[in-house]
């Protein structure tokens, strides 16, 4: 074999030799199966560690390697007339609503000794400054199966619930709670909730509060970085992971998002999370660019 022949096969096989590399340096962060050398022992140790933790994961993790910003927001200032009005119109349908308008006025000039809270039509809205708002006595004796129904029904009659989605529901001790996320474009907004809790489930006594908590997005910051890998997530959440009294659970869904805990702010960045939900309830959150435990 002459010397430019063999510098030729060479160079094949190196470049043969990079490309499978690249594809197992690809799998792995993708969640595929460990096939870099140690990744197997890695696989091993991270199962030990949910199992000592009593944990199971019942879904696969999600592919790794995304690039995002930090997302920017403003807090979402309601004006109670607004609110009122969509609420009481979307609660009562049938009556005059150009009457209700007017008693509405009267509502906001006159009833509210305190400005923070407003009584209407046998409801309650109270208006914080810094935390959700809530509607008290909502759909009252409402049986419990027709809950996810009359929810939606609401949503769809409140343009500025329009950006929320179904999210996941939680039922117990009488009390059925159906939780939504706020969404924009394309990514989970954790921060931004609605939720309806079905107080006295099952009872002809049953009511509905509602929390919500919006906030108005800006749009992301220019400069994006690579969020950690899934499996890193998972770690980080393991080390700081106690368990509910030595109770086994499964660990149901595992998704990047935006979170941040609600600030009396004007603006504000939120970064990136990866969300890890249990089947009992419990809810946590991994900054995806520190790998820090948020909230």
């Amino acid at each position: 074999m002459d010397l430019s022949r063999a510098k030729t096969v060479l160079i094949f096989t190196f470049l043969c030799l990079n490309i499978i590399l690249l594809y197992q340096i690809w799998a792995s962060e993708a969640g595929g199966s460990p096939v870099l050398f140690g990744e197997e022992e890695k696989a091993s140790q991270l199962e030990a560690a949910l199992q000592q933790a009593n944990l199971f994961l019942n879904i696969d993790l999600p592919r790794g390697g995304m690039r995002v910003a930090h997302l920017e927001v403003t807090p979402w200032q309601p004006d109670p007339a607004e609110a009122i009005h969509m609420f009481w119109n979307a609660l009562a349908e049938g009556e005059d609503a150009a009457a209700r308008q007017q008693r509405i006025l009267e509502i906001i000039k006159n009833d509210n000794k305190d400005p923070h809270s407003f009584l209407f039509g046998g409801y309650e809205l109270i208006l914080p400054g810094d935390g959700p708002l809530i509607l008290r006595g909502a759909f009252a004796g409402l049986p419990t199966e027709q809950l996810r129904t009359a929810a939606e029904g609401f949503i769809e009659q409140i343009p500025f619930l329009n950006d929320f989605v179904y999210d996941y529901k939680i039922s117990g001790d009488n009390v059925t709670a159906l939780y939504y996320r706020q969404a924009f474009a394309g990514f989970p907004l954790y921060a931004g909730y609605l939720q309806f809790r079905h107080i006295g489930a099952g009872t002809k006594s049953s009511y509905v509060d509602v929390y919500i908590y919006r906030l108005s997005p800006l749009g992301f910051a220019e400069q994006e970085r690579e969020v950690i890998p899934p499996a890193t997530a998972l770690w980080r959440f393991l080390e700081t992971y106690r368990g509910e009294n030595g109770h086994a659970a499964a660990i149901v869904e595992f998704s990047l998002g935006y979170y941040s805990e609600e600030y009396a702010a004007q603006l504000w960045e939120i970064a990136p999370v990866w969300r890890i939900r249990l089947d009992n309830g419990e809810v946590y959150f991994i900054n995806a660019f520190t790998g820090y435990r948020e909230g």
